[in-house]
């Protein structure tokens, strides 16, 4: 049997209706009884008790993952509101699912070795393509968790993901897997067998004034640059702006300036979101920037965004090497989606320029998004990157 791959997507505002809806229009394209795979993105309004129990009850999968989101990329556009259901059937690719619970209750590096371990013992295939995960609650020190999967996987093995999320509450956030809705989880998928993947990830920032340096640092707690008070660096760029930082979240002004500091391995700045300032001063951030690195704070605008998911798209086409992708998953940053605002559409257009406009795209939009910088060249190095665009074609 060939690779079948459908999607489907409701709005109905009963959540239970829209669920089936979907469901039955995955099934109507996939025409069997069973699906090997199914990968659901909702967002929170869809994701009640009775979500995954409609799910496996008409599509039947051997294996269930997914998460809650922010935002539900299909081809046609981006809603913040709805249930994306993509079913896959192949002989060719095989599937292997895990889920480590109550992660702050364990150790990073042995929840990530975990989560691999047993999504590899679940996989019924050799050889293996990728891992991608689903999570919430790695992001503070998410480096620990990919050295996991490295060490049970291999040193040079393909991992990306995303990190769930909600409208910007930071209180709704949902992992799939199986029949269940999980919370502080992470949710593990390794693909195997024989099909072809391409992978591109950007982001659109650009440097502003110049370098700060990093001057007490306490794991993801910058508490000093230039020994004055982390957030004094916004609130030299931001003047009046700055008063309402403390309420920061993705959804201020902040999300417009991320801090970024470079990586001379990858020769490329690395993105870091603020998600709280405490009472000091000191800046709370996705994951850590080192002690004595330089910093700037990041700025980018609509046009630099849709540049750079050309870019990706780009980079994913030329790994395909003139191979048609049977389907795309997009993990982008919600930040940079609220950059984008409406021209979040052109942007998805502008991918399918690039891949082809009958090209199946579905994802989410994250609150981090796991992978290496570029492509699958630098899979040595992967990082949790923030308002980035991560691109991952099936061939």
């Amino acid at each position: 049997m060939p690779t079948h791959i459908s999607i489907g997507f409701s709005q109905h505002p009963d959540p239970q209706n829209a669920v089936l809806q979907a469901c039955v229009q995955v099934k109507n394209q996939l025409n069997s009884v069973a699906a090997d795979l199914v990968i659901v993105f909702a967002s929170p309004q869809y994701i009640v008790p009775e979500t995954p129990s409609v799910i496996t009850r008409t599509l039947k999968p051997k294996h269930l993952v997914g998460s809650s989101t922010g935002g539900i990329i299909l081809s046609n556009g981006v809603t913040n509101r709805g249930i994306a259901i993509v079913g896959i059937n192949s002989d060719d690719m095989h599937f292997g699912a895990s889920a480590i619970k109550d992660l702050d209750a364990q150790d990073m590096r042995k929840n990530g070795f975990d989560l691999a371990r047993q999504a590899a013992q679940d996989l019924n295939s050799t050889h293996r393509e990728v891992f991608i995960a689903f999570s919430e609650g790695i992001e503070k020190n998410t480096s620990h968790f990919i050295r996991g999967v490295k060490e049970a996987l291999g040193g040079v093995f393909p991992v990306i993901g995303a990190i769930s999320s909600d409208d910007f509450k930071y209180k709704e956030l949902s992992q799939f897997f199986q029949d269940q809705i999980l919370h502080n989880s992470a949710v593990g998928l390794l693909l195997g067998g024989t099909f072809h993947l391409g992978l591109g990830c950007k982001h659109s920032f650009k440097p502003l004034g110049r370098p700060r340096t990093v001057t007490k640092v306490d794991g993801y707690v910058l508490s000093t640059i230039d020994n004055e008070p982390a957030i004094e660096i916004y609130k030299h760029f931001l003047g009046p702006e700055a008063k309402g930082l403390k309420n920061v979240a993705l959804n201020s002004c902040v999300a417009m300036y991320p801090l970024g500091f470079y990586l001379e391995e990858s020769r490329q700045y690395l993105l870091r979101n603020i998600i709280d300032i405490l009472e000091d001063g000191s800046i709370v951030c996705h994951e850590g920037i080192p002690q004595g690195a330089e910093v700037h704070l990041m700025i980018s605008n609509k046009e630099s965004c849709h540049n750079s998911a050309i870019q990706a798209a780009e980079l994913v086409k030329a790994s395909l090497a003139g191979r048609p992708a049977k389907l795309v998953l997009v993990f982008e940053s919600l930040a940079r989606h609220k950059i984008l605002g409406r021209s979040a559409f052109s942007e998805i257009q502008a991918i399918k320029d690039v891949l082809g406009n009958t090209t199946p795209i579905v994802g989410m939009c994250s609150y981090g998004e796991i992978g290496p910088f570029d492509t699958l060249n630098n899979i040595k190095n992967i990082y949790l990157h923030n308002e980035s665009i991560l691109m991952v074609a099936i061939s």
